[in-house]
């Protein structure tokens, strides 16, 4: 584990719905565990938990779960047993991580009633400043939109990275984000992942000259994750040989 006189780097993906955040994420970290990264924390911080099912993980412990856990404690009103669970926090937390092949995952989990997820995302907030310096690398995958940058979940980052696919909307998503990002988080770089681009980069042309964003890379439309994601196979799993595994080795060169 590293100490606190030595911060953990910590990568955010962010994006609108269906961008592919969540594949993004799972092929970053195949490439950061293949590459012999130590200590790892991938956090799933979108509630629809579609991470765990990409990684071949699942989460038997949820932060949601833990929230439910204070919340009933609070409730019973036994000042020693709320006492006793402030001080045992980290315990739940550590409990709450599953380890699997190389990295640690801690998943937020689906809120179980309707409404603002605020009380989740502070929960989320305070959890990344009690892990983070456990950890050589945080990788979380963000949930779509703004919601966790303007309610600053993630305001310390090494990269913000926006992942987007190859159209107007999501180009147009993607600069409304960095200017968000600007102004509710601390990130000391901010880039730019274009997804699922056709071969020969067919139709992006003029949107990436009209885009002031750093572009961090491409990652080709790879018709073996879509075999993969229909016969249910973790995309963590992906052979080397696979086009988006190549991209996102290169990509990372420039961001680690």
């Amino acid at each position: 584990m590293k100490s606190s006189n030595n911060p953990s780097q910590r990568l955010a993906l962010v994006g609108k719905g269906g961008a592919g955040k969540s594949a993004l994420t799972a092929l970053m970290t195949r490439s950061l565990v293949q590459r012999g990264e130590n200590r790892i924390l991938v956090i799933d911080a979108d509630p629809t938990m579609g991470l765990s099912h990409v990684l071949g993980v699942r989460a038997e412990k949820t932060l949601e779960d833990i929230r439910r856990t204070i919340i009933n404690v609070g409730g019973r009103g036994n000042r020693q047993e709320r006492e006793s669970l402030v001080q045992g926090l980290e315990y739940h937390l550590l409990e709450a991580l599953v380890e699997a092949g190389g990295f640690a995952l801690l998943a937020m989990g689906q809120p179980q009633q309707s409404g603002c997820f605020c009380p989740a995302n502070t929960l989320l907030k305070g959890t990344i400043e009690s892990l983070s310096s456990q950890f050589d690398l945080v990788l979380i995958d963000c949930e779509a939109g703004l919601e966790q940058i303007s309610r600053k979940v993630i305001g310390d980052l090494d990269w913000l990275i926006i992942v987007t696919d190859p159209t107007r909307r999501g180009f147009q998503t993607a600069l409304d984000i960095k200017k968000a990002a600007a102004r509710f988080t601390r990130a000391r770089d901010i880039g730019l992942i274009v997804n699922r681009v056709k071969e020969g980069g067919q139709g992006i042309d003029h949107l990436i000259g009209d885009t002031p964003l750093h572009i961090l890379g491409y990652i080709p439309e790879d018709e073996t994750i879509t075999e993969w994601d229909m016969a249910g196979r973790p995309i963590f799993n992906l052979p080397d040989r696979a086009l988006s595994v190549r991209a996102m080795e290169t990509i990372l060169k420039e961001i680690i």
